[in-house]
């Protein structure tokens, strides 16, 4: 009887092989995790980003087209003209336009008229300092008066 090798792996072999994929694999996955982690934090700040400069940019183009008044106890800005009129509403966590949502959170607001702070309904600027979330970023919105404004209003 006539032995012969034949040529295959041993099993200490597979066992070292094994261990050596399954540590590869694990921070195949370990690594995959943390990149999505970042991903998503990237667009978590993308769509806060996204928020902020679009609800800027509405309210500065309302603002600019309305005269502003402010109710202090419903915490809303309405913007009025001869055609129609829209409201902000401020609440904790967002804002409200009409329908539209800004998932906004505000720290605090100013409301200035002719340059001074004011308290009271009419405002022509507003300074909104936004959370930690938003980097504590400074928004100051002003009405654009051309000289018709101040010819026609000679006590502003």
């Amino acid at each position: 009887m006539s032995k012969t090798k034949l040529k295959a792996f041993t099993l200490g072999e597979m066992i070292v092989v094994t261990v050596v994929a399954s540590i590869v694999i694990a921070m195949g996955v370990l690594v995959l995790s943390m990149l999505k982690k970042q991903v998503r934090i990237i667009q978590n700040t993308y769509h806060q980003k996204t928020a902020v400069q679009f609800f800027e940019a509405t309210f500065i183009r309302d603002f600019n087209a309305r005269n502003a008044y402010y109710d202090e106890q419903k915490n809303r800005i309405s913007l009025k003209n001869s055609e129609n009129s829209i409201s902000y509403t401020f609440l904790d966590d967002f804002i409200i336009r009409e329908k539209d949502t800004f998932p906004i959170k505000i720290m605090t607001k100013k409301l200035f008229l002719e340059g001074l702070e004011t308290k009271g309904k009419c405002i022509d600027a507003i300074e909104i300092n936004l959370s930690e979330e938003f980097s504590n970023k400074q928004l100051f919105i002003q009405q654009i008066k051309d000289a018709a404004h101040y010819l026609n209003n000679p006590n502003n």
